[in-house]
């Protein structure tokens, strides 16, 4: 597990080999911030942008990658950023969609401060059990999870990991807590747990599991899509295994500070739109388990805000 870990983290971080160097270092350098640590394929994301960029003649490009409180330290910084179109931030939608409504303070307006400009890409969830489990349905876990509660990681409270099974949870009608939450420090802890047999299941980014499910050292039951997925063509949607109503995708959006110029936006998207369209990149982003952009980010970022504020109340999730 530690050896595949290490090599999907190399892969990933090689993916753009984007100086990370200090701003105040490259003044006039343009900066993509990531709200997350290096190593995911939201960074890998940020920096095939920056490699595309600078093939374009945009100059240096800086990947700053200041990750914490679920992405909220990185996407305030770019929400109190001079809105001069020199800096722009890769995040997943849960900047807008779920923390507004798990945290008591984010650091910034949400719905004023930061634009979205571009769609990078989406991806899907698997519920991923261990095989000591004897589920090998969605109908039989859930059954089972009826009648002993299922322990299953996530990457932290509020995660899509936690969030997508929370929703799975109130559409099966399973009574609070048929499935106990023990968040981990970030997926790749969340998915170690479950290879080691710490917790029975989890709903992680389908990237992360497709080798293990081969191997054997984990089982695939449903992915979270309204189609399935080209990674994992044998395993059922939630909606084929009998949960009408679940299709959870996040997505990697490319936001700039409000009062950012139109022209330097439309610059942004162009670039966004030929980073991750040119043959070689989406190579490296199905390997990911990162699908092509679907749609404009305003609209996608509306319809997971409608979904997310829904389970985050009714689950009653907060963090200060």
């Amino acid at each position: 597990m530690r050896r595949m870990t290490t090599r999907r983290r190399f892969g990933l971080a090689a993916a753009g080999l984007v100086a990370s160097a200090p701003v105040r270092a490259q003044s006039d350098a343009l900066r993509i911030v990531v709200n997350f640590p290096p190593g995911g394929a939201l960074d890998g994301t940020a920096r095939l942008l920056a490699e595309h960029a600078m093939r374009e003649g945009r100059g240096t490009v800086v990947v700053e990658n200041r990750p914490g409180a679920g992405g909220n330290i990185g996407s305030a910084a770019v929400a109190r950023a001079r809105p001069d179109g020199r800096t722009v931030l890769a995040a997943l939608d849960t900047a807008l969609t779920v923390n507004p409504h798990l945290y008591r303070d984010v650091g910034f307006d949400p719905r004023r401060d930061l634009v979205p400009v571009a769609n990078l890409g989406s991806f899907a969830l698997v519920l991923l059990v261990h095989p000591s489990q004897p589920a090998t349905t969605l109908q039989a876990f859930l059954d089972g999870a009826r009648r002993n509660p299922a322990f299953y990681a996530s990457g932290g409270i509020g995660s899509p990991g936690h969030l997508a099974m929370e929703h799975l949870r109130q559409l099966a009608g399973l009574p609070p807590g048929a499935l106990e939450h023990v968040p981990q420090r970030g997926n790749a802890e969340a998915l170690t747990a479950l290879v080691s047999g710490q917790v029975a299941a989890g709903f992680l980014a389908i990237g992360g599991g497709p080798d293990l499910v081969r191997s054997g050292r984990l089982r695939a039951i449903a992915v979270s899509g309204a189609a399935r997925h080209a990674l994992l063509p044998e395993v059922p949607t939630v909606i084929e295994a009998g949960v009408p109503g679940f299709e959870v995708r996040i997505a990697n959006i490319l936001f700039a500070p409000r009062g950012t110029p139109e022209a330097a936006m439309a610059d942004w998207a162009a670039l966004a739109r030929g980073a991750v369209a040119a043959d070689a990149a989406r190579q490296r982003l199905a390997g990911w388990g990162i699908d092509p952009p679907e749609g404009e980010a305003a609209a996608f970022i509306a319809a997971n805000d409608a979904r997310w504020s829904r389970v985050v109340r009714e689950a009653g999730m907060r963090l200060d």
